[in-house]
């Protein structure tokens, strides 16, 4: 009896890993959301390597498996809040049952070079060869949540080797893992500033890297509203997930927010990033990164102090032979943010009418949230379990009212463990905006001409105030450049009620495809949102295949 007790035991083993993993945990995508075993499941990663410590470059050495520095590296994710780790590469078996058994998800990062000829049979079928030898174990594991084929594919490549190319290849993968993993989302990390033309309807589920680094779009339509906009080009039918998004600190080097920030701007940073891209519409998200990766500059020995690229960890290392590391301050800033977050009401939102739904995500340290408005409680509520939770919040704004409501979570002791202020613009009734339009030339081919010109319109509201200068920006993505930007004071228009600019900007002849955009920022009271507008103008039909189907 003992012995088939046993037996038994061994066989139940066997199956939860090598048989019924994937019965065990049930991924469906609806309402824009994960949902894991029928619960709606926000995915709080960090972006994770292994091999990519002091010393150690993860591209170029020879595989390891780590498993003790990884044991190490997992029990500190866990501890720090997250749920999910979010990779570039492919785990080992014994890597993947590792995670496995710690209880959180991955989404795993393939190595599909992004610089390859999409188009060559020999490239093609050695990614879908390698990707099956890979599935055939990675199919056992459940923790796996999504698949991302392909890491910031840039545009002139994309050009180069033709969109149908690109296509192709990502259906094909696509394909293969819908048969031997079922079940299981696939997309790709595509760069949101360079990616933005790209239509991705051909993947599971939306993913972007987004960086705020003051250019482009994110000079004219704020960084919320620019990635939020990515999401309403591709439909707003899928989960939305960023796949990137972190402050380097390094001692030296970069530009704008690339590079350099202090310990606290990375720490004020990401928790701004985290809010803006919840209030984007994003349920999943993958700050980059765990640990410093000193192979970024290009020696993996010597810690670069002017490679922005090397210091976006929430853990540094001493020097070459410390490979435990220690936690920057973002690290406890991210964790307590992670406790409760506000998925709704989102910040700089209008709502019209006497309610506000709300929408959490807590850790199982909240067991009590509050809202208050100018120091009166409006809203208490005893939380009895973890992850979503969703409710009403009554409000009764006079007239138009720019509504700062604080949010403020318990734990089990009534003590404070996280607080934060959520800006809604509310009104019983609805209510006209400023607007801002523009028309650009060449409007659908930018073969038709070597200089392109954006007329813009902004019509006034005299219940709102314009803030600042009117962003201009022509996104040209030749490579990482973003292209002319303008700057334009409407200090002598601005009592107008229509207020008009035209800028010009010459066309680069390898440019082959341009965001064109303008945006400024209109303040109510505390309430301060951007207003703007956008266009995509391709050369030629080149993307076809890959692009986006509208000008608009």
């Amino acid at each position: 009896m003992k012995r088939n007790l046993i037996f038994t035991v061994l066989l139940v083993q066997f199956f939860i890993f090598f048989g019924f993993s994937q019965s065990k945990t049930k991924i469906e995508l609806k309402d824009n959301w994960y949902y894991i075993n029928g619960e709606k499941f926000f995915i709080k990663a960090i972006g994770y390597e292994i091999g990519a410590r002091p010393g150690q470059h993860p591209y170029e050495d020879a595989k390891r498996d780590d498993l003790e520095l990884m044991k190490f590296d997992i029990e500190n994710i866990k501890k720090g809040g997250y749920n999910t780790i979010r990779t570039w590469r492919e785990f080992s078996e014994p890597q993947l049952k590792l995670v496995q058994e710690s209880g959180l998800k991955v989404i795993m990062g393939l190595e599909v070079n992004p610089e390859e000829n999409y188009g060559d049979p020999k490239f093609s079928n050695s990614c879908k060869s390698d990707l099956i030898k890979f599935l055939n174990y990675s199919k056992k594991y459940d923790c796996i949540i999504t698949y991302l084929l392909i890491n910031e594919p840039q545009t002139d490549h994309i050009h180069t080797v033709t969109g149908t190319a690109f296509v192709n290849l990502m259906k094909s993968l696509i394909t293969i893992i819908h048969k031997e993993h079922q079940g299981i989302p696939v997309s790709l990390s595509a760069n949101a500033m360079i990616s933005d033309y790209m239509d991705e309807s051909i993947f599971d589920v939306y993913a972007y890297n987004c960086y705020d680094h003051t250019e482009g779009q994110t000079a004219t339509m704020g960084f919320k509203d620019y990635i939020k906009g990515l999401n309403t080009l591709n439909g707003l039918n899928k989960p939305f997930i960023t796949t990137e998004f972190g402050y380097s600190v390094s001692p030296k080097g970069g530009s704008g927010r690339y590079g350099s920030n202090t310990l606290k701007q990375q720490s004020d940073g990401l928790l701004s990033n985290y809010r803006d891209l919840i209030d984007a519409g994003a349920v999943g998200m993958c700050p980059f990164y765990y640990a410093d990766g000193w192979w970024k500059g290009g020696k993996k020995s010597d810690h670069s102090l002017e490679h922005p690229e090397e210091w976006f960890g929430f853990w540094g290392y001493s020097n070459l032979e410390d490979q435990y590391g220690s936690p920057r301050p973002v690290w406890f800033a991210m964790r307590d943010y992670m406790r409760g977050l506000i998925v709704s009401p989102k910040n700089n939102s209008i709502h019209i009418g006497t309610s506000l739904g709300l929408e959490l995500y807590n850790d199982s340290s909240v067991k009590k949230v509050i809202v208050k408005y100018r120091d009166v409680v409006i809203y208490s509520k005893n939380i009895f379990k973890d992850g979503y939770f969703t409710d009403i919040i009554k409000i009764d704004p006079a007239g138009i009212e720019d509504m700062e409501l604080a949010f403020e979570f318990y734990d089990k002791e009534n003590q404070l463990i996280k607080n934060e202020s959520i800006i809604v613009l509310a009104s019983k009734t609805a209510f006209e905006l400023p607007k801002l339009t523009i028309e650009v030339s060449p409007e659908k081919d930018l073969n038709t001409s070597p200089k392109a010109t954006i007329k813009t319109k902004i019509e006034t509201n005299e219940k709102f105030k314009l803030v600042g200068d009117l962003k201009v920006s022509f996104n040209t993505h030749l490579g990482w450049e973003i292209g002319p930007e303008a700057s334009i004071s409407i200090k002598d228009q601005i009592n107008k009620p229509i207020i008009t600019a035209e800028n010009s900007f010459a066309i680069p002849e390898k440019c082959w495809v341009v965001n064109a955009s303008a945006g400024i920022s209109v303040q109510y009271g505390k309430f301060i949102f951007k207003i703007h507008d956008q266009n995509i103008i391709y050369r030629g039909d080149w993307a076809k295949e890959v692009g986006r189907k509208i000008n608009k």
